[in-house]
C-alpha cells in the first residue's frame, strides 16, 4: 500500500491541483446513428494533451520523474531517467479544454452537422479530473446536386470523363474529408492521363447549402490561375538513363559513352552492368503517355534490384507539349564484407551467440545478380525449463555452416512462367551449403543442401515462393552410446535420424495485410502462411519405371530418400485496441503423412509443440504426442509428430516506455498418424483428440527498443494431457510446489 501511494505522485501536487484524466467524447442525440464507433474514435484523437499513463492506480511516469529530480546538466543516469522512464505530470491546469471545444465542433462541422454544438462537463474524482465533451448532433447535410467543369477545354473534358469514380454521390452524408480525397483521386487520375503539371489544389469545391431540406448542392470549378501547361497532356520524349552518376560530381559520361536500347539513351563510362538489364526495369518509353504510375513503377523496381542506393527521375518540359527524362543511378558498391554477432534464440528454446561473415557481391555476372558466401558458427544452450538431468546435463550444441546464394533479378526456368505484374521484380534463387553440427554427449550431424527456387510478390499484401529443387542430405556420425541406446529403444526417432536424401518441392504463400501503406494504424490486421511439402515422388516413380527390381527402400548413391507430403497454416489476427494495448492471436494445423519409400517424417520436417514462441507453459518439444509422456530422466526428450494444432491468445499492453507486458493463453498438441508401440496414446483420433490439449498460460515482460525486443515469459501449465491417464504421472509434477511448474522462457523478439 506504501508502494502504491508513493506511486501516484499525489505528494507532489500543490494545493488545488488535480491531475488530468483524460477527455471522453459523449453523444447527446435523440436516435443512434452509423458509424457511431468510428465518429467518436475521430473525434477523440482532437482531444489533447494526452493524460498520464497509469498502472494500477498509479502514474509510474510521473514517480520516476519525481525521483530523478532536476539533472544538473542534459546527460547521465538522472538525466536518462526523467527523460526516458519518466514524463512531466499533466495537470488539470495545462489543459485547454475551449480550444478543444471549439476543435470537436469545427470537425462536426465539417461531418455535415452544420447546427451541431458542443458543451464542457468536468468530474473530478479524488485527485483527478475527466472531462466529457458533450456533442449535441443534429440531422446531417446531404449532398444533392453535384456539378462538374464546364467547358469544351481538354481538362475540363478530362475531369468529366473521370464522374464513374467520384467519391462521394448524391444522398452521401456532407464531408468536407470526401472534398480532399477526391481532389486527389483527380489529381492521380489526371496525372496518369498525361497531364504531368496538374496539381490537386487546382481544383476548387464551392457548397451551397440554401438549398433546403438539409441538402447541399457542390460545384467543382478549376482555379482561374490555373497553369496552362497544367491543362495540357505530355508525351515522353528523350529519355536518358545514367547508371553510374555520382552527386559528388556529375559522371564523366561523353556522347561516346551512349548506346541506344529500345528508345533509351543509356550512358555509362564502365561496363559493370549490361544496358539491358537495367532497362528491362524502366517502364517510362519514348512516345507514350506519360503517367505518374509508370514513372512510380520504374523508381520501385530500380530500388528492387538492390544495386542502386539512389534512383532519382528528374523530369522536365520539351517543346511540342513532350518530357524530357533524366534517371539518374548511383550504385553502391559492388563488393562487401559483413561480420556480426548476434544473440539468437530459437523456437526449440536455444540460445546463445553466433558469429557470422559474409561476403556480398551485388552485381556478380553484370546483370545486378546477388551473390552472397557467408560463413557461421554458433553455441547454443537449451533453456525455458529444460531439466539438467541424465549424464549429458543441458542439451547444448555448436555448429558451423557455410552457405552460398545466387539472387538473379528475373525467372530463370526452362518452362515459361506466366508473370504479369510489372510493379515487383521477380528473383531466381540458387543456394548450396553445408552444415555441421555437435550435440554434446549425444551425435554429430552434417547436412548438405541444394535448391533452386522462385521468389515474386503478386501484390503489396501477397508473396510466393517455389522451389521446384530442394534437396537436403543427412548424416549422423560420432553418436555416444546414450544416444544410440536411446535410438534402440525408440525406433520412431531412430527413423527419423535415419541416413537419408530429402528431394523435396516446396511452396509457400504469404499474405500480410500491413503490406498496404498505412495499415499498420488500422484496428484489424491479418497474417497467413501457407506451406506445401512434397518429398521422393518423382525420384519413385522414375526408379520404379526404371529399375526391374521392386527391391525396397529405394536409394541415390547409396542411401535412402524420405518420401511424404507435408502441409501446414499459420494464420494471425491482431486487433489494436489503441497506442498502447493490443490483442494477438494466431492457430496453426499442419499434417505430414510418410508412405511409399519412408515410414515416417524426417526429423527435421516433424511437427513439435512447446517452448518460447509454442506453448510456453511447456518445455521445448516435450508436449504430446497425444497422451504419450517421455521419459523425464532422459535430457534428450525431443517429441515430433505428424499432426499439429495450436492456438495461442495474447493480451499485450505498455508499461513503462519500452517496458512492456503480457498475459498470455496457449493451447495445443501435436499426435502421429499411425500407432506407435513406443509411444502409447500418439496416434490421432477425431473423437477425442480435444481432450488431448495441453493448455498453459502466463505473464510476459518485454523490453521493446522498436530495431529489436528482449522477451521474458513465465508460463504455468493448467493441463498435461500426458497425467490425465493412470499410469502416467510425470517424474518432475510427483508432490511439486506451485512455483516449481512455472517454466521460464528467455527469447528474442515477439513469440507472433
Amino acid at each position: 500500500m506504501l508502494l502504491i501511494a508513493s506511486c501516484t505522485g499525489v505528494k507532489h501536487l500543490e494545493e488545488g491541483q488535480t491531475f488530468y484524466g483524460g477527455g471522453e467524447v459523449v453523444f447527446s442525440t435523440k436516435r443512434d446513428f452509423k458509424k457511431k464507433k468510428e465518429v467518436k474514435r475521430e473525434l477523440e484523437t482532437l482531444i489533447t494533451p494526452t493524460p498520464n499513463t497509469k498502472v494500477l492506480g498509479c502514474r509510474p511516469k510521473v514517480w520516476f520523474y519525481h525521483l530523478a529530480g532536476e539533472p544538473k546538466k542534459e546527460k547521465g543516469f538522472k538525466y536518462w531517467m526523467r527523460t526516458k522512464l519518466g514524463a512531466p505530470p499533466v495537470l488539470m491546469e495545462d489543459v485547454d479544454v475551449y480550444r478543444t471545444q471549439s476543435l470537436i465542433e469545427s470537425r462536426i462541422k465539417n461531418e455535415g452537422v452544420f447546427h451541431g454544438r458542443v458543451e464542457v462537463k468536468t468530474k473530478t474524482k479524488g485527485h483527478e479530473t475527466t472531462v466529457d465533451y458533450i456533442t449535441y448532433l443534429s440531422r446531417p447535410y446531404r449532398y444533392d446536386s453535384i456539378y462538374l467543369p464546364e467547358g469544351d477545354g481538354k481538362l475540363e473534358k478530362a475531369i468529366r470523363g473521370l464522374k464513374q469514380g467520384m467519391v462521394f454521390k448524391k444522398g452521401d452524408r456532407y464531408d468536407l474529408n470526401d472534398l480532399e480525397d477526391e481532389r486527389l483521386r483527380l489529381q492521380r487520375e489526371l496525372k496518369n492521363s498525361g497531364f504531368y503539371f496538374f496539381q490537386d489544389n487546382y481544383i476548387l469545391f464551392e457548397a451551397d447549402s440554401t438549398v433546403g431540406n438539409r441538402q447541399v448542392d457542390i460545384y467543382m470549378t478549376i482555379k482561374k490561375d490555373t497553369p496552362e501547361n497544367a491543362k495540357r497532356t505530355y508525351t515522353l520524349g528523350e529519355i536518358n538513363v545514367f547508371a553510374n552518376y555520382n552527386f559528388a560530381g556529375a559522371s564523366q559520361t561523353s556522347v561516346s559513352d551512349t548506346i541506344k536500347v529500345d528508345s533509351l539513351n543509356y550512358y555509362s563510362d564502365n561496363d559493370e552492368f549490361r544496358p539491358k538489364a537495367i532497362t528491362d526495369h524502366i517502364k517510362l518509353r519514348k512516345g507514350n503517355i506519360y503517367t505518374n504510375e509508370d514513372e512510380e513503377v520504374t523508381i520501385d523496381r530500380l530500388l528492387q534490384l538492390d544495386v542502386f542506393k539512389f534512383v532519382n527521375v528528374d523530369i522536365e518540359e520539351m517543346p511540342g507539349d513532350q518530357l524530357k527524362t533524366n534517371i539518374y543511378l548511383t550504385p553502391f558498391k559492388k563488393k562487401s564484407i559483413r561480420f556480426e554477432l548476434q544473440g539468437v534464440s530459437k523456437s526449440n528454446a536455444f540460445i546463445g551467440p553466433n558469429f557470422n561473415a559474409a561476403f556480398r557481391n551485388r552485381n556478380a555476372f553484370g546483370g545486378a545478380e546477388l551473390y552472397e558466401l557467408s560463413l557461421n558458427t554458433g553455441y547454443e544452450i537449451q533453456v525455458g525449463g529444460q531439466q539438467s538431468q541424465g549424464s549429458g546435463g543441458a542439451l547444448n550444441s555448436y555448429s558451423v555452416g557455410i552457405q552460398n546464394t545466387l539472387t538473379i533479378p528475373r525467372f530463370i526456368s526452362p518452362l515459361n512462367i506466366d508473370f504479369h505484374s510489372f510493379k515487383y521484380v521477380p528473383q531466381t534463387l540458387i543456394k548450396a551449403g553445408f552444415t555441421v553440427q555437435k550435440r554434446s554427449n549425444f551425435f554429430t550431424s552434417y547436412n548438405a543442401n541444394l535448391g533452386y527456387g522462385f521468389r515474386w510478390n503478386e501484390t503489396p499484401t501477397r508473396r510466393h515462393e517455389l522451389f521446384p529443387i530442394d534437396i537436403d542430405f543427412i548424416q549422423l556420425s560420432s553418436t555416444s552410446t546414450e544416444f544410440d541406446r536411446l535410438l534402440d529403444n525408440n525406433p520412431f526417432l531412430a527413423r527419423s535420424y535415419a541416413e537419408q536424401y530429402i528431394l523435396g518441392t516446396t511452396y509457400s504463400f504469404f499474405y500480410n495485410s500491413q503490406g498496404k501503406t498505412g495499415r499498420d494504424r488500422r484496428t484489424s490486421n491479418y497474417y497467413f502462411n501457407g506451406n506445401v511439402d512434397i518429398s521422393g515422388n518423382l525420384m519413385q516413380v522414375a526408379q520404379s519405371l526404371l529399375k526391374s527390381s521392386s527391391e525396397e527402400p529405394y536409394e541415390v548413391l547409396g542411401y535412402p530418400y524420405s518420401q511424404f507430403a507435408r502441409a501446414d497454416v499459420d494464420f494471425r489476427y491482431y486487433l489494436r485496441l489503441d497506442e498502447q494495448n493490443k490483442i494477438a492471436t494466431r492457430v496453426i494445423a499442419g499434417v505430414g503423412y510418410a508412405f511409399g519409400n519412408s515410414i515416417s517424417l524426417p526429423y527435421s520436417k516433424s511437427f513439435a509443440s512447446g517452448g518460447s514462441s509454442s506453448l510456453r507453459a511447456f518445455r521445448a518439444r516435450s508436449v504430446g504426442p497425444g497422451t504419450f509422456e517421455p521419459d523425464t530422466s532422459q535430457v534428450f526428450i525431443d517429441q515430433i509428430g505428424d499432426i499439429k494444432l495450436e492456438g495461442n491468445i495474447e493480451y499485450r499492453f505498455e508499461i513503462v516506455g519500452a517496458f512492456k507486458g503480457a498475459v498470455f493463453l496457449d493451447a495445443g498438441n501435436i499426435w502421429t498418424m499411425r500407432d506407435e508401440e513406443e509411444r502409447p496414446g500418439g496416434k490421432f483420433n477425431f473423437t477425442d483428440f480435444y481432450k488431448q490439449i495441453a493448455i498453459g498460460t502466463g505473464f510476459g515482460f518485454r523490453f521493446d527498443a522498436d530495431f529489436f525486443v528482449v522477451r521474458l515469459d513465465l508460463g504455468y501449465p493448467l493441463k498435461d494431457p500426458a497425467i490425465e491417464t493412470p499410469a502416467t504421472i510425470r517424474a518432475s509434477d510427483r508432490n511439486p510446489s506451485e512455483l516449481s511448474k512455472i517454466v521460464y522462457n528467455i527469447a528474442i523478439g515477439y513469440p507472433f
